[in-house]
């Protein structure tokens, strides 16, 4: 996953999620300086902001993000990210994440879906990915308060549904921004004498939707390749 902007010129990084606005009073030090973080020598890789309300309106609610790259003792080398958002005239933390390799930035979709991307290191990428909505008290489309998703569930469902002999072995690309194709994960499949790097057994596209903050399988499409 390439990263597309420093900490150096992270206002610029929001295109192209669909929303961009300054906020009235910044996050002090938010482009050079890791924040809220459990990270040891650690360094801002990206950082911005998000108009939550298709920049109709400068001020709340709003997101800010860092995405960061450090060390931990446990895990050695590790990247994080911390998502903050801008209520009641102040900013306070969302939500954090210190689980995988890397983050990219927050991207937020007409649905008013915020993705954050991740995966851990090694050959398998798997991911970390949070996904969150704007909720209120009654599940209802709201503009202040974010409410995380369930990203995990689905994976049983999803090996149960695919043809016998085919498994999912890595972590898959998610999309959630393409109002056209909706939420959906795209991954490659993998017979049991396959080796790791090369998979034989196809692909699928794993359509979602969201039932009680959880992300469900709605439908598989597979695509079987020959040997």
């Amino acid at each position: 996953m390439k990263l597309l902007v420093t900490a150096a010129t992270f206002v610029a990084l929001i295109s192209p999620c669909p929303v961009v606005a300054q906020p009235r009073e910044p996050i002090k030090e938010i482009g050079t300086k890791c924040l809220e973080t459990i990270l040891r020598d650690c360094k801002v890789l990206t950082a911005g902001y998000i108009n939550s309300d298709q920049g109709y309106h400068d001020g709340e609610p709003m997101l800010a993000w860092q995405t960061q790259s450090g060390v931990t003792f446990q895990d050695g080398v590790i990247g994080g990210f911390v998502l903050f958002q801008y209520t009641a005239g102040k900013w306070v933390v969302a939500d954090s994440g210190f689980d995988g390799w890397r983050f990219s930035p927050p991207r937020l979709n007409e649905a008013g879906l915020v993705h954050i991307a991740g995966y851990t290191g090694g050959t398998g990428a798997y991911n970390v990915d949070r996904l969150y909505q704007w909720r209120d008290r009654d599940h209802a489309v709201y503009r202040e308060g974010l409410q995380r998703v369930d990203m995990n569930a689905w994976y049983e469902t999803t090996e149960m549904a695919l043809p016998e002999g085919l498994e999912i072995w890595k972590g898959v690309q998610y999309e959630f921004e393409d109002p056209w194709s909706g939420m959906i994960a795209r991954t490659r499949l993998w017979r049991p004498d396959d080796a790791n790097c090369c998979p034989t057994g196809g692909s699928a596209v794993i359509i979602f939707q969201i039932e009680d903050d959880r992300l469900v399988v709605a439908e598989i499409l597979y695509f079987a390749r020959g040997r």
